[in-house]
């Protein structure tokens, strides 16, 4: 994930055609790989994009602890393996060290893990008590937050559902409403409070 030119660990910017966007931030150097757009990333696995503010989210395992929710900058090194929150599965130490100059810190970060799986940002009129908030589900704890944005990153974080199963995906329809992906469930829409 430190290595510019190695694939893992990173998030790559593209154009919709595959081109490499000539404004990259290590498309001048020769031995980078050119697509990355951020690096020292673990594992990431929800990303939205905020045209509004031209701000990119992703969130992402940790290993045993240590999740994260990002703002994702160009150039940045989000720091793994070097820095964590988290340790090995089987609860020993791979560093001790949390945050590092040069390093990103994350926005938020959950420990015990709560293995985030999507997340999206809601502009739906349907849901008023939501609308322009980050949805963020867990699979492992089976929930469903929403996440209040301030100039600072999240100023308030709250459950929205609990013990709805492993939420696997999470989108708008076209009709305004929210959908759920859950595991052994299928597709369940989110119903707007009357």
């Amino acid at each position: 994930p430190q290595d510019l030119t190695r694939d893992g660990g990173k998030i790559y910017r593209l154009h919709a055609d595959g081109r490499i966007p000539k404004d990259n931030p290590f498309v001048n150097q020769k031995s980078a790989k050119h697509a990355i757009w951020s690096y020292g990333h673990r594992n990431p696995q929800g990303m939205w994009f905020d045209k509004t503010t031209q701000t990119l989210w992703s969130h992402e395992h940790g290993p045993r602890g240590g999740d994260e929710l990002n703002i994702i900058k160009a150039g940045a090194n989000y720091g793994w393996p070097v820095v964590s929150y988290g340790v090995n599965y089987n609860g020993t130490s791979f560093t001790d060290i949390q945050e590092k100059d040069g390093m990103q810190s994350p926005i938020l970060h959950w420990t015990p893990s709560i293995a985030p799986s999507d997340m999206l940002l809601v502009s739906s009129d349907k849901y008023p008590q939501l609308k322009g908030k980050l949805l963020l589900s867990s699979m492992k704890f089976s929930f469903l937050s929403a996440l209040e944005i301030s100039n600072k990153g999240v100023s308030k974080q709250y459950k929205v559902l609990e013990g709805i199963g492993r939420v696997r995906s999470l989108a708008q329809g076209s009709d305004g409403y929210i959908y759920l992906g859950i595991d052994g469930q299928g597709i369940k829409r989110l119903e707007p409070e009357q």
